[in-house]
């Protein structure tokens, strides 16, 4: 019940943050900030932004967008390896998180089968992308990407300015990673034979927050790929 509220208001809140601003970056300098002004101006846009998802037209634009960004920064062969990341870690996102907020029994039946062969997908894929990408997010590139990025991607309301994109990267594939391999852990430790109840109670809750930072850090990197 805690662990539901916590997780539903935080990927929520998180969500709102990254919304809002990214509309009131679009705004001129003076108008940028908390206002009641920006903030009903915000819910239209937001509505709007929603209902324009009932066309076939924009998923079919938001579907070729994410197509095109993983062709290029997965060429060749390895954008199947992030394709397997995505669609497991979708299903066990999609079947964690929803067994946990509206089934008080939890995960079980042929979900929760599912649920564990997609999670060996998404350990191997995961390590195969931490192994092609990981030198991309190091200090030394992160440097030569931030001098050629002529325009600040993520807008700081408390600071009232803009920061490189790849900030909002580097903190996004980091803490999916670091999340993914205590996900991997905790699942690893929960199947063997050699840990007592409290151990098995552990790994279980240990999943289940891995499971939140990971998500959170995954709607930090999807906006942060988009323009």
């Amino acid at each position: 019940m805690v662990f539901g509220i916590i997780s539903i208001l935080c990927i929520l809140l998180v969500s709102l943050r990254l919304t809002f601003g990214r509309y009131v970056s679009r705004l001129s300098e003076g108008r940028r900030g908390i206002s009641a002004e920006n903030i009903r101006a915000y819910a239209g846009w937001i509505y709007r932004w929603k209902i324009s998802f009932l066309k076939n037209e924009r998923w079919t634009k938001s579907f070729a967008y994410f197509f095109n960004w993983a062709q290029k920064n997965y060429p060749g062969w390895q954008v199947w390896v992030f394709y397997f990341m995505g669609v497991s870690y979708f299903y066990l996102a999609f079947s964690g998180f929803f067994f946990s907020w509206f089934v008080s029994r939890g995960l079980y039946g042929f979900p929760l089968l599912l649920h564990v062969a997609c999670g060996a997908f998404f350990a191997l894929s995961l390590t195969a992308v931490a192994f092609l990408k990981a030198r991309f997010y190091l200090p030394g590139n992160i440097k030569s990407e931030t001098n050629s990025q002529t325009s600040g991607g993520f807008y700081c309301l408390l600071l009232k300015r803009s920061f490189p994109r790849i900030y909002l990267q580097v903190v996004a594939f980091w803490l999916f990673i670091l999340a993914g391999f205590f996900l991997i852990l905790s699942t690893l430790g929960s199947m063997l034979p050699y840990f007592n109840y409290p151990a098995q109670t552990l790994f279980f809750n240990l999943h289940r927050w891995s499971a939140l930072v990971s998500v959170v850090s995954a709607i930090l990197g999807i906006d942060s790929i988009i323009d």
